[in-house]
């Protein structure tokens, strides 16, 4: 017979191994296809956690506490893990503080220690450090990530400190000082614990740099309503134990394969984002309107825990994007028509105009076009116009002092970008002995 061998599974958890970039795309490009396994990946965890028990005095003298579990990587970072490792073994992070709290963005400890002294007093001190470690960054700073805190401009500098990622931290910290070294996540269910830091609703962000003379305590957590006549070292967010345990049920995965989907970018219109046998494809067509999109890809584990990553797309339509958008096939190849000087409805107003408001080719424009604003000022005159996502497009300012004869005038041009398209500012000087009545507009030109 043929002994059966049983292979116990190893506890996985969700982590954004490489970032989606940003895409700035034209109609009708080649579509993009990215293998979700490339960027997402199962990362192997321990099958112990490490528990920190925070412990805190309110002013009303009741006490309260709180545990977070740390699940820390197997094999990915090594030298970070037998780091931190040491630290906790040793009990060196016993009464340790959270010394700095930025809302939506970290939670840091480990820098200090608070205990109160024999006279009712605070007794802080530095937590021991050991010698630096090698960064090991990998894993990107996604929601919950535990990453190691180091010094400024050089990235292998990090020892004790760590801090927890309370927002989405990948765009900012992955690309700064070596990127900054991912070695485990917070459990699923404690995180809602450390956000009880983030949300300030029992604690509020307090500046103790003079009290301690370290700039480093500028924006510590303290019970609210904290005053000279209660601060106490309960009243930090303190760290009374932090110990290795086995690892939570439920807490990972144990299937390496994952779950993918859209939690934002597949709505309708341009660019098409849409999941597809283990890619994510983006589709630019040649027909459209333009459009940008917010894209949120999630990856999940066989136990619910998950993380995503966030990009952005863009595609800008041209004249001829819209022009086969807006127009049937056949009308497109009539330029008497469709073409940029055509009225195709006979509003008035020549298609490249429509195309430029955004409009619909057959919309009558007396209900949809608004031309620029203007604002006089002392010495000058702004004229602004929202539009689309639109390329190809020259604009000029013109001047007339009777409205029938236009003369082309110099103008500085500003762009915004905002969430739906764009808005164009052209800035005209004046002069005193400008004509007291003066009018502008706008020229629309294909390049």
């Amino acid at each position: 017979m043929v002994p059966i061998v049983g292979w116990a599974q190893i506890p996985v958890v969700p982590v954004l191994n490489q970032l989606f970039p940003d895409l700035d795309k034209n109609p009708g490009d080649a579509g993009e296809r990215f293998t979700l396994a490339s960027h997402f990946g199962a990362e192997q965890i321990r099958d112990s956690a490490v528990r920190l028990k925070a412990e805190w005095t309110l002013l009303d003298g009741s006490e309260e506490s709180s545990e977070i579990d740390f699940l820390l990587f197997r094999e990915r970072t090594p030298i970070t893990i037998a780091n931190f490792l040491g630290y906790v073994n040793r009990g060196d992070y016993t009464n340790m503080i959270v010394h700095r709290s930025v809302p939506g963005f970290v939670i840091q400890g480990v820098g200090f220690t608070m205990s109160s002294g024999a006279d009712g007093g605070i007794s802080g001190a530095f937590v021991a450090t050991q010698p630096t470690i090698k960064n090991e960054f990998g894993v990107s700073n996604t929601l919950g990530t535990i990453s190691m805190a180091k010094l400024g401009g050089d990235p292998d500098s990090a020892t004790s400190q760590w801090f927890i990622s309370t927002g989405a931290n990948s765009d900012n910290l992955d690309s700064q000082n070596g990127g900054f070294t991912v070695f485990g996540v917070v459990s699923r269910d404690s995180f809602e614990e450390a956000l009880k830091l983030d949300r300030q609703q029992i604690f509020s962000i307090y500046d103790l740099s003079g009290v301690f003379g370290n700039s480093a305590l500028g924006s510590t957590p303290l019970i609210r309503n904290t005053t000279n006549a209660n601060f106490t070292a309960e009243r930090f967010y303190r760290f009374s134990t932090v110990v290795e345990v086995p690892l939570p049920e439920g807490q990972a995965g144990t299937d390496p394969n994952l779950s993918y989907s859209l939690i934002s970018g597949s709505e309708e219109g341009d660019p098409v984002v849409e999941i597809s046998e283990g890619e994510l494809v983006v589709g630019f067509p040649d027909a459209t309107f333009g459009g940008k999109k917010t894209v949120v890809v999630q990856a999940e584990d066989s136990v619910g825990n998950t993380v995503v990553d966030t990009f952005e797309i863009v595609m800008e339509a041209n004249y001829e994007s819209w022009r086969k958008a807006v127009f049937s096939a056949e009308d497109v190849e009539n330029d008497l028509l469709t073409g940029p000087a055509a009225d195709f409805n006979s509003d008035g107003v020549d298609n490249l105009v429509a195309f430029v408001h955004g409009l619909n080719g057959d919309t009558n424009a007396v209900s949809g076009l608004g031309g620029p604003s203007l604002v006089l000022g002392l010495s000058s005159v702004d004229l602004e116009l929202k539009t689309g996502l639109i390329e190809g497009i020259n604009f000029g300012v013109e001047v007339s002092t009777d409205g029938k004869s236009w003369v082309a005038i110099e103008s500085a041009r500003t762009t915004k970008e905002s969430a739906n398209g764009r808005t164009e500012l052209f800035t005209v000087a004046r002069s005193d002995g400008e004509a007291p009545r003066s009018f502008y507009r706008l020229r629309y030109t294909l390049n």
